[in-house]
Formats: structure tokens, sequence, C-alpha cells
């Protein structure tokens, strides 16, 4: 034989068994973390598998809404693809005080197609993450997405079930991450009371969710910049309809969340205030409860909320005349430093038990 040829032939033998021990590491760790992430399982809980997803089998999909499933791709790109939520987590960890070297269990809940989970795994090198979300199309990407990428493949079990039962065992998780969930539940309660059960005493619940008071000034916002367009002779225009979408979307979410004649047709169903987290922090039998801003820098943070609703709307390539920007500036002018921290449309709330 060519002497050439054979060198080539040892290499290709060589590589090819480098892949196949590739391979094997990762299922072996794959099914490993499977195996761990059942037996976190409630006593009496069944379930069934759907490709790379645990699906538990009383899962149905009543009150998934249709941006969670046929648009859920869609969803995806819009929600989640354009933030950072690496920057996000990372100040929802050192709010929390967590150590990032332990080898923490994370439960992530409404994960999507999973820009939270993977941001979990960058920040917690050590950890293992069991994500979950009720749409089969959100939780099959988030599943591929997470085989197919080293830094989480074998790390990462991905579950779909309602939030609303019970799934997991008690005293399971050292932290749970829920980056905008809470808002979209019908009981956010009920849902709530199976995850402080599943996590460990000392342990963290994380949420990324709207604020009341926040979301009134943006309310009082809104019907500013309608006053300034129609003033401008842009009443009817196209973002003129967006600022009152947006009006009648927070008067909708107002209050404790106890169900309306209009909830479950809603996606954004909740806005929190900090009485009724108080005393839901109370109901569960949680220690505390702590309030933060989602920005740390809160400089301009009621013009990033506007830029950011009017894009959410698929609108960002909308041009906004430049006196609805300098009236969106004055509330970010006029407001305190101090009391914009209590007046943020979005916070991080963290539950210690």
């Amino acid at each position: 034989m060519n002497p050439r040829i054979g060198r080539a032939l040892r290499r290709l033998r060589h590589w090819g068994l480098r892949a196949v021990d590739g391979y094997r590491h990762a299922t072996g760790r794959r099914q490993a973390s499977v195996d761990a992430a059942l037996a976190a399982l409630a006593p009496g809980v069944r379930v069934y598998r759907d490709g790379l997803t645990v699906v538990d089998s009383r899962w149905s999909p009543a009150g998934v809404t249709h941006q969670f499933t046929s648009d859920a791709s869609d969803y995806s790109a819009r929600y989640f693809g354009r933030l950072d939520f690496d920057a996000l987590l990372d100040r929802c960890l050192h709010l929390a005080g967590v150590d990032r070297s332990r080898a923490l269990r994370v439960l992530d809940i409404g994960s999507g197609s999973g820009s939270s989970v993977f941001a979990a795994c960058r920040l917690l090198p050590a950890a293992e993450v069991c994500a979950s979300d009720i749409s089969p199309q959100l939780s099959r990407l988030l599943a591929e997405y997470a085989d197919a990428t080293e830094a989480s493949r074998g790390r990462v079990t991905t579950f779909r079930f309602d939030l609303h039962r019970r799934l997991f065992a008690d005293e399971v998780f050292d932290l749970v991450i829920g980056a905008a969930i809470l808002h979209h539940l019908l009981d956010p309660w009920a849902a709530l009371v199976n995850v402080a059960r599943s996590l460990k005493r000392g342990g963290t619940i994380v949420l990324v969710e709207p604020l009341e008071a926040g979301s009134l000034v943006l309310a009082t916002m809104y019907a500013r910049v309608l006053a300034v367009l129609d003033g401008l002779g842009q009443g009817g225009g196209e973002l003129a309809r967006v600022m009152r979408v947006l009006r009648l979307d927070i008067q909708c979410r107002l209050g404790v969340p106890v169900e309306k004649p209009w909830s479950a047709k809603l996606d954004d169903k909740w806005v929190f205030d900090e009485p009724y987290l108080i005393g839901l922090a109370r109901d569960l039998g949680l220690a505390r409860v702590e309030i933060h801003p989602a920005q740390h820098d809160l400089a301009s943070v009621f013009e990033g909320a506007f830029r950011s609703v009017v894009a959410d709307f698929g609108c960002g390539e909308l041009a906004i005349p430049p006196e609805v920007v300098e009236c969106v500036r004055e509330f970010d002018r006029g407001i305190a430093p101090e009391l914009k921290a209590r007046l943020c449309p979005t916070g991080i709330i963290l539950l210690r038990k």
C-alpha cells in the first residue's frame, strides 16, 4: 500500500473513532441527565417521551394561546431573539447572590425556545437545568437546540407540562428561573405553589415580570403621546393605534390576578404590585420577597420601554416623530432616579425559601 494512503487511512480511522467516542459520551451524558430529572418527579406522575422532550401524561393544549403553538417560531424570534438574556440573567443571579460555581439543580419555567435556559448554561457552568414549557412547538425547538449545542448537551432536560399541575417532588431544586412567565398564567398562585414545593430550603425563585406601578406610568405616557400625535394631525395613524391598544392592554391587566371574562383570551394577563407579591410569598410559605428594577441603568428606562413595545408590535421600523421622542424623554428626565427604581415597568422578583 502506498505510505501516503496508509497514513491517510490511519488518520481517518483516528478521527472516526473520536467521533464515535464523542457520540457515545454525549448520548451517555444526555441519558444520565434525563434519568436524574425523572428521579425528581413527584410520586404518581407519569410521563412519556416525544422525541427529546419529556411530556406529562396529563398535558393538554387547553389554555395554550395561538402565539405559543402555530406562531411559536415568530413568537420566539420577536420576544426572545432580540433580548440580551445573558445580561438580564447575570443581573438576576447577582441580586439573588447565587454561587455560580456550585453544581446547582435549576428549574427554568416557561422556557419558550430556551433563551433563559442557554443563558443559565453559560452563566452557571456546573448546573443541570430542567427546562419546561407548555407549548409543543416551543419545547421541541428548545430540546433540539439544546441537544445540538455543546454547552448545553447533556445538561438540559426539556419537559412539557402545565405549571398549574404538580410535576416535581418536594425540595429538589436549588434555583428556579422564570423569565416572563407568571403574567401569562390564569392562576399564578396555583402555578407557584407547585414550584415553591419543589424548591429546596434556602433556595430562590427568580422571576422577571411586569409591575403595576411602572405600567401605570406607561399608560400615562401613552396618553400623552396620543395627545402629541393628535396635535401633529397623526391621531389616526399607525403609531396612535398602537398607543391606544397598549393603554387598553394595561387597563385589562390591572388589579389582583383574579380571572375576568376576558383573561383567558389574553396572552399577557396581569401586571403585579408589591402588596400582591408580598401576600403571595406569605401564602406560599416563602421567607421573603424582594423587588428590583430589571435594568441597572434607569436613565432611559421609559424611552426604552416605549421603543421595545413598538418593536413588539412589529412596528420597529415605524418613523417616530421628534415631538413624540421628546414627550417620552420628559418622563425619564422628570422622575427622580430613586423613584424610578419603584416605578420601573419590569421588575426582578426574588422569592426566598
